[in-house]
């Protein structure tokens, strides 16, 4: 199967005009709080993870972009930051309409064993993010920025360009304890981006 997010394009770029431009990701994050799907099914603590970019193609015109985002659950610490549980669930968004697609529940579905939910698996911030808080904002916002860059080459079927630069973000702003659980959501995507992993994986 050939990898989806490699340099090289599989077809000629497809520039026909598919009307308005796809919403950016950081709007998407932003809109999927406020949605009824979200304050029915979520719980107001919970994380919003790093998306899963999806191309879907289609018999005619641009392939359709989406995100798969883990939600994971959040538990405040006193001394500030918070402790980080394994997602419970996900939702895909179309990227070109900010659309839920689908709400898939992890509890139900069981991609990995079920873990214990009064036990944490990692803490934010994290060691690698351990700066000032707008340091951590700009490098949070330049790597959505990216993402969108990411998912334009996607659609259209083009090199993204600025890999080098999305992967040494990915991999410094990415919860280590989480890191296992989003391998299973994404294997094609965090392997890309982040090479093999090197622990056993999800529990």
């Amino acid at each position: 199967m050939p990898d989806p997010y490699a340099k090289t394009p599989s077809k000629p770029a497809d520039r026909t005009p598919v009307g308005p431009g796809p919403v950016p990701t950081a709007d998407l994050l932003e809109r999927l709080r406020r949605m009824p799907l979200f304050r029915q099914l979520v719980p107001m603590e919970a994380g919003i993870g790093w998306p899963v970019p999806l191309r879907l193609s289609r018999r005619s015109g641009t392939p359709r972009v989406c995100l798969r985002l883990p939600l994971f659950g959040m538990r405040p610490l006193s001394g500030g930051g918070a402790e980080l549980f394994p997602p419970f669930a996900t939702v895909t968004l179309d990227r070109a309409t900010g659309r839920p697609l689908e709400y898939v529940d992890l509890r139900l579905t069981r991609p990995w064993p079920a873990p214990d939910d009064t036990r944490p698996v990692g803490v934010f911030p994290h060691k690698a993010v351990d700066g000032t808080v707008g340091d951590y904002r700009a490098a949070r916002r330049e790597l959505l920025a990216l993402y969108d860059d990411l998912c334009d080459s996607l659609a259209a079927h083009l090199p993204f360009e600025r890999e080098d630069r999305f992967a040494a973000l990915l991999r410094t702003l990415l919860e280590p304890g989480l890191e296992p659980y989003y391998r299973v959501l994404g294997p094609d995507f965090f392997t890309h981006f982040l090479g093999r992993a090197e622990g056993p994986g999800a529990p």
